[in-house]
């Protein structure tokens, strides 16, 4: 019924659609396709960017409330905001998809990825790339890559100031400026907090609410050297509290301090950049009467990363890349796991990774390719590769091939339940078409993955345990764009197949999805609706079928209305899961009900 409804509101809209939807994106650039700057038409990944007015004018709250609405993205979560929440790219796990902040790693072997606590009020983008990025960026990019990006690139000087409202006693408040000083240096500095009760987020009841609270604050400043060598250096700082259930209230606490220099060159022919980041990330879980100061699980870890990153335009059709990067991960040597001392305190990790890479263009044929090799102190050496072509039918149509490997060592916690885990291997190959017609714009890409040794921590009695298999990863996304009047249409249809070498589903990912995003701006106002239909699936992974572990499908719709009252002053307000769906999207824990959000910003 809802795919019904869906098809024939698309259907009954189409007469009116244009074209403004290509403009945008000749005009939008990406960096993470290639390590720098290119136009998001040259890139022949499958790639979605999300800018900061989008998520401003969604209201989005966190960055799974942003990555939700990307094509070929599921989002599985354990409660509420805050809670702990998992991210499945084309089937993918979350920790298959590499997350970097400003093109550095923020996840480490030890500490995973928080997609959860990353304070959207300090993003300026999103870049989301789909596919293998192995061959450019080492470990951990089998599904794809996410980069957040919180440097805008933009000298003028603005300031604003946001603070909010909503159900479960939410409070938050949000401040960025930017000022050009008097040298010609830029300085970014930006800050918020938020908070909130939560609400009963266990299937059955407890009875007691689970909250989270988290600050963050960033700050940056770039100087131009010369007119063609900029030097800039940035701090980023947040924490969380999350309160969670396990036999009773329990807390998770995680900080992140990073700090990147950076040296950007650009020149006729070469740009090169160098890059440093050093992180101390404490991650802490400990109960109601342990409390903090006596955490029985206790995780710091170092992180330490080290880039140098060269492209050069041998001429106008060719262009050839170079770079190394240096990392290494250190588990503290006093870390606990549930009050005993952790099996691999004080080991680390180093891996040194060399690439290559070109794009080269013959008339109407485009064609890249890039080669890595990763030295990883544990796991020996990995070459992974990847070769892309595009080719341009008309100046509106194209179609495009994609094929590469990549690979991902275990982490320390995978290690200290089963040490005989070996890394995870996979090859992943696409098509796709991409075409501009009269009416819409259209996008149709298939893929085929297979992985070897994919790591799957199975629910077990009375733990959970890694194992290693095999499994396939196929699937179909489609995705339009076209206008009726003043309003924008996004809707995507997404088929998956994934199994494991038994033949057995993979947990919590649907064979169906279906989104439509639409927005709108008249006379002062910006509307935002989204709708997402996600279809039967798995609810943990088990080495056997159970009919009773099942994820029943659900329709959700939220939206977003913001009023201009001036220039300079806007008042939004946002209605999350519209139509009150009682649903999961983990097993044994609620999703919200019907919550309300209001915001009001200034900008100056």
């Amino acid at each position: 019924m809802n795919k019904s409804f869906l098809a024939i509101a698309v259907a009954s809209l189409l007469p009116h659609a244009s074209l403004s939807y290509a403009q945008q994106a000749d005009e939008t650039v990406v960096v993470t396709a290639s390590h720098f700057e290119q136009p998001l038409s040259d890139v022949i990944a499958s790639t979605t960017v999300i800018s900061k007015q989008e998520i401003e004018e969604t209201q989005a709250k966190s960055l799974v409330d942003v990555l939700k609405r990307v094509p070929g993205i599921e989002v599985s979560q354990s409660g509420g905001r805050g809670h702990s929440a998992s991210v499945f790219m084309r089937g993918y796990n979350s920790d298959q998809v590499l997350f970097l902040v400003d093109g550095v790693r923020i996840d480490s072997a030890a500490g995973g990825i928080s997609f959860n606590h990353i304070p959207v009020g300090i993003i300026e983008r999103v870049e989301v790339i789909r596919g293998s990025g192995g061959a450019l960026y080492g470990s951990d990019a089998i599904a794809g890559v996410i980069n957040v990006i919180t440097a805008s690139g933009e000298a003028s000087e603005s300031t604003t100031v946001s603070v909010g409202a909503g159900s479960d006693a939410q409070k938050e408040a949000n401040f960025s400026t930017t000022r050009e000083l008097s040298n010609g240096g830029i300085f970014k500095l930006a800050g918020g907090f938020e908070e909130t009760d939560g609400y009963d987020i266990k299937d059955p009841a407890t009875g007691v609410n689970y909250g989270y609270e988290s600050q963050n604050l960033f700050a940056s400043y770039s100087q131009a050297i010369t007119s063609q060598l900029t030097g800039s250096a940035s701090v980023r700082w947040y924490d969380s509290l999350t309160e969670y259930d396990s036999s009773g209230k329990n807390y998770g606490y995680s900080e992140n301090l990073s700090i990147t220099g950076e040296l950007e060159y650009k020149g006729e022919k070469l740009s090169s950049t160098l890059r440093a980041n050093q992180q101390a990330i404490e991650n802490l879980d400990y109960s109601q009467a342990e409390g903090k100061d006596n955490a029985s699980t206790q995780k710091k870890i170092d992180l330490t990363n080290l880039q140098f990153l060269n492209q050069y335009s041998v001429t106008e059709d060719l262009s050839v890349g170079a770079g190394a990067d240096w990392r290494r991960e250190k588990l503290d040597d006093d870390a606990l796991s549930y009050g005993s001392p952790d099996a691999l305190a004080g080991e680390s990790r180093d891996t040194t990774g060399v690439y290559v890479s070109t794009d080269y263009r013959i008339g109407d044929l485009q064609l890249v390719g890039s080669v890595r090799g990763d030295k990883h102190d544990t796991y020996d050496n990995h070459t992974t590769w990847s070769l892309g072509a595009r080719y341009h039918i008309t100046p509106k149509h194209s179609l495009r091939a994609a094929a590469g490997t990549s690979f991902k060592a275990p982490s320390y916690s995978d290690l200290t339940t089963n040490p005989d885990l070996e890394p995870e291997e996979a090859n992943n190959r696409e098509i796709g078409y991409s075409g501009q017609f009269d009416l819409f714009n259209l996008e149709v890409t298939a893929y085929d993955n297979e992985v070897d040794n994919l790591i799957i921590w199975y629910e077990g009695s009375p733990w959970w345990y890694p194992q290693n298999v095999d499994a396939e990863l196929k699937g179909i996304e489609v995705s339009g764009r076209f206008e009726t009047w003043f309003i924008h249409h996004t809707v995507i249809a997404e088929f998956k197949d994934h199994k494991d070498s038994q033949g057995n589903k993979l947990a919590k990912r649907a064979d169906e999805n279906y989104k439509w995003l639409m927005d709108a701006s008249y006379q002062g106002f910006d509307v935002n609706l989204t709708y997402t239909y996600t279809g039967d699936r798995l609810g943990n992974p088990n080495e056997t079928y159970s009919p009773e572990n099942i994820l029943p499908s659900v329709s959700l719709w939220d939206v977003s209305v913001g009023y201009w009252i001036s220039s300079e002053l806007v008042v939004r307000g946002r209605i999350d899961n519209l139509t009150n769906e009682d649903y999961q999207t983990t097993l044994g824990y609620n999703a919200p009900e019907r919550r309300y959000f209001a915001n009001l910003t200034y900008q100056f």
